[in-house]
C-alpha cells in the first residue's frame, strides 16, 4: 500500500525560500564586497601614489644641477661660478617649465662658458648641463699683484689670481683686462699666445714658464727683440724675435723651434743651459748676447 507524500504547510516552504533568497543575497554581497575592496584598494593606491609623490615635490622643491662635462682640472676653478649663476632660479620648484631656458641664460653669461649645448631635465629634481667651457692658456700678469687667465682666444677668464707654475705668464701686456668672458685686445698678447701654442707640444715645453710682449713691434726700443721667452731659470731669457708671421729677415717658428728642440737634445736644456740666448737671427745656431 502505497504510502501518501506528506504535504508541507505553505508557512514551511516560505521560510525556506526566504532561507534561499537570504543566501544567495550574502553571496551576492559577499562578491560585490569582495570587488569594492579591490576597486577601493586600487583607488586607494593611486592616492597613496599621489600623495606620495606631493610630498617628494614639497620635499625636494629645489633643482639639482649635474655639469656633465666639466672638465676635472676646471672644477675648482670653475663650479663656484657655475652655481652661483643658477643662485635666483635653483630656489623654484623643478617642475617650473620655464626652468631650463633660465638656466641656459643664466650660464651663457659666465666667463667660463664658451657655449651652453644644453639644459636637460631629468627627473627627481635633477637637470643635466652640457656646456663648452673656456680653458685656462695662460695668466696675463698686470702690475704686482693682478694675475687674469686667458684662454688660447685671449677670452678672459672671471677672478684674480697669483702667479702659479702651472700656468704659463704673459708680461707687458698693454691694454687694460676686460669684463671676464670678453676678448682681450691687443696683438700683442696673440702674438705671446701664439707662441705659447707653438712651444707646447716640444720636450722642452716645461722649461718654458712665459712670454714677455712688453716690446710688441719694438714699440719700446725698436733695435731690441720684439718677443722672449721666459724660461723656468732666474732671469732665464730666449730671445724669440717678431711674432709669428710678421717676421723679417729673421728665423720662422720652425727654425727656432728646431733650433730650441737641438739645444734640449744637446744639453738637456732649450737654452743650452745659458742664462739668455738668441734663436731669431742664424738658421743653424743660436747666439749668446754679450
Amino acid at each position: 500500500m502505497r504510502r501518501r507524500r506528506r504535504s508541507r504547510p505553505a508557512a514551511e516552504k516560505s521560510s525556506k525560500g526566504l532561507r534561499l533568497n537570504r543566501r544567495c543575497a550574502l553571496a551576492i554581497l559577499a562578491i560585490l564586497g569582495g570587488a569594492g575592496v579591490v576597486c577601493g584598494g586600487w583607488l586607494g593606491l593611486r592616492s597613496l601614489g599621489a600623495h606620495v609623490d606631493g610630498m617628494l615635490l614639497r620635499e625636494r622643491p629645489d633643482a639639482l644641477v649635474d655639469f656633465v662635462d666639466l672638465p676635472k682640472e676646471l672644477y675648482s676653478l670653475a663650479n663656484h661660478d657655475l652655481q652661483r649663476s643658477l643662485f635666483d632660479v635653483l630656489g623654484r620648484e623643478w617642475t617650473d617649465d620655464a626652468l631650463c631656458g633660465q638656466m641656459a641664460s643664466r650660464l651663457a653669461e659666465v666667463g667660463w662658458v664658451a657655449r651652453v649645448h644644453y639644459v636637460r631635465r631629468t627627473g627627481g629634481g635633477r637637470f643635466e648641463i652640457s656646456c663648452r667651457y673656456r680653458i685656462p692658456a695662460a695668466m696675463v700678469l698686470r702690475g704686482d699683484d693682478d694675475g687674469f687667465l686667458v684662454d688660447d682666444q685671449a677670452a678672459r677668464l672671471p677672478g684674480k689670481y697669483v702667479t702659479h707654475p702651472a700656468w704659463r705668464v704673459i708680461e707687458g701686456v698693454d691694454k687694460s683686462a676686460p669684463a671676464p668672458g670678453r676678448t682681450w685686445e691687443g696683438e700683442d698678447i696673440r702674438a705671446a699666445l701664439a707662441v705659447l701654442s707653438a712651444v707646447a707640444a716640444e720636450p722642452y715645453a716645461g722649461q718654458i714658464a712665459g712670454v714677455s710682449v712688453a716690446n710688441f713691434a719694438g714699440r719700446r726700443d725698436p733695435r731690441s727683440t720684439h718677443l722672449e721667452l721666459l724660461t723656468d731659470r732666474p732671469a732665464g731669457r730666449i730671445r724669440w724675435g717678431s711674432a709669428p708671421g710678421l717676421e723679417l729677415e729673421e728665423n720662422g717658428v720652425p727654425q727656432k723651434l728646431a733650433l730650441l728642440r737641438e739645444n734640449f737634445g744637446r744639453t738637456g736644456r732649450a737654452d743650452a743651459q745659458h742664462v739668455v740666448i738668441d734663436v731669431s737671427v742664424f738658421p743653424d745656431r743660436f747666439t749668446v748676447p754679450g
